[in-house]
């Protein structure tokens, strides 16, 4: 699929890269167009920018947004097509304030991804959390009430509008082309803090 004509259904990959202290990493995201996309230089920067504002909103003041790649659901090397990969630099920062020193990267934000059927999914965060926004009772880390209120009052502004105007997120499997498509029709800001060391693989996203 080639992103100068995305039809109704096709499923699209988002990177977004991310850098603090020397360190880089990408969340993803599946999104699927609602409608035969008219226009695709317009839409696909309307899906960057609606995912970056709600990532700026979460992660901390110091961290930065550097990038958002959008391709194809399938990968572009097979065979290689400049017309399956857009790029859309920012390096804009973080808003979210501090509630103490930074705590260490390894530990994430995680946000469930709710689906009607089957089991829900995550995103997990680096970058959002400083020592206010933990507690840890009986030693497990666990975001405190206010913390977690404010993610998710942050989730549910960011939700009215979600990816963009002819954009959903999905949750998609399958190789090369997907097999399993399910909407996410909410994003939910658990109490868990995650700990994944930083060369844990859900971070590495290739370019």
């Amino acid at each position: 699929m080639a992103l100068r004509n995305i039809a109704q259904g096709e499923i699209v990959t988002v990177r977004i890269y991310k850098q603090f202290g020397g360190y880089l990493w990408a969340n993803n995201y599946e999104v699927a167009a609602t409608t035969n996309v008219p226009d695709p230089v317009v839409a696909l920067q309307e899906l960057a920018d609606r995912l970056v504002a709600l990532e700026r909103n979460i992660h901390l003041r110091g961290v930065f947004i550097d990038r958002v790649t959008i391709s194809s659901y399938a990968p572009d090397s097979q065979p290689y097509d400049p017309d399956t990969l857009a790029t859309f630099p920012y390096t804009l920062e973080g808003l979210r304030n501090y509630n103490g020193e930074a705590v260490p990267l390894e530990l994430c934000l995680f946000v469930r991804r709710n689906t009607n059927f089957g089991r829900d999914g995550r995103l997990l965060y680096r970058g959002c959390l400083s020592e206010g926004d933990i507690t840890a009772p009986s030693f497990r880390s666990l975001l405190t009430s206010a913390a977690r209120s404010g993610f998710q009052a942050t989730l549910d502004t960011w939700q009215q509008q979600g990816p963009g105007s002819v954009w959903v997120l999905v949750m998609a499997s399958g190789t090369p082309n997907p097999t399993s498509i399910r909407r996410v029709v909410s994003l939910q800001a658990s109490e868990k803090v995650v700990v994944k060391k930083f060369n844990n693989r859900y971070f590495r996203r290739r370019p």
